[in-house]
């Protein structure tokens, strides 16, 4: 997107009104905030948490071959 696009106002449902960028800022954060969810529940359950968007302390990143 363009430096203009992503300072667009936008409406969001009649809610609120900020710029395009401040949106995509929320969906990462949202997205992050639920994979710490997801590793917790897991967590407690006694399971591992896998390498889903990257390495994790049971599954470490490792370089493609």
């Amino acid at each position: 997107m363009s430096g203009e696009a992503l300072a667009s106002e936008r409406n969001f449902f009649g809610a609120f009104n900020f710029p395009a960028v401040v949106y995509l800022n929320w969906a990462n954060i949202h997205s992050i905030h639920h994979r710490g969810q997801l590793s917790a529940y897991l967590r407690s359950m006694g399971g591992k948490v896998p390498s889903i968007y990257g390495g994790s302390a049971d599954e470490p990143f490792q370089m493609p071959s």
